[in-house]
């Protein structure tokens, strides 16, 4: 009788799975002839103490990694991504150590004051809207670029007859 090759590696296969599990503290209970297997318990593998100093050191590198990235400003999101972990043990993870996660940074700085009364704006700032706006930047963009108001920029574009480039707005 001939045997496939695909049944000589799942044999294969299977003896080296049993070693491995054998290794690690596994018990495999032998089921006489006669017997069923129902009766046999689930076959356990016991924790050796090598695990957990394992689960130690990588514990120990996510709290670095942890502390890292918080003080860089790193929000939940990017510390579930980096450390592949949910946001219930992240909280947890940081609240044993004392740390803070900050949910909430600004990507943009402060507005900036509005005045009360329309600035005169001279031709040199008006040159720089009217450079920023042809090449396609939105009165925001323009306003955040020269550090004014938004308002101010619109004001410019009235006086100075600028047409702003406006995003689609999609319905």
């Amino acid at each position: 009788m001939q045997t496939s090759s695909s049944h000589d590696t799942d044999s294969l296969k299977l003896a080296t799975a049993v070693q491995i599990f054998v290794a690690k503290g596994g018990v495999i209970n032998v089921v006489q002839d006669g017997e069923s297997g129902e009766s046999c318990t689930e076959p356990t593998i016991t924790e050796t103490p090598e695990s957990d100093a394992d689960a130690d050191i990588l514990i120990q590198a996510k709290v670095e990694l942890l502390k890292g990235l918080i003080a860089k400003g790193a929000g939940v999101s990017a510390l579930q991504y980096s450390l592949r972990m949910n946001r219930k043990d992240i909280k947890r993870l940081a609240y044993e150590n004392g740390l803070t996660i900050r949910y909430s940074q600004p990507v943009r700085g402060n507005r900036p004051e509005r005045q009360k009364d329309i600035a005169t704006v001279d031709d040199v700032v008006a040159g720089h809207a009217m450079h920023y706006s042809s090449l396609g930047y939105t009165a925001p963009e323009i306003a955040q670029l020269l550090g004014l108001s938004i308002r101010d920029v619109w004001h410019i574009g009235k006086a100075y007859r600028i047409e702003f480039k406006q995003r689609a707005v999609k319905e």
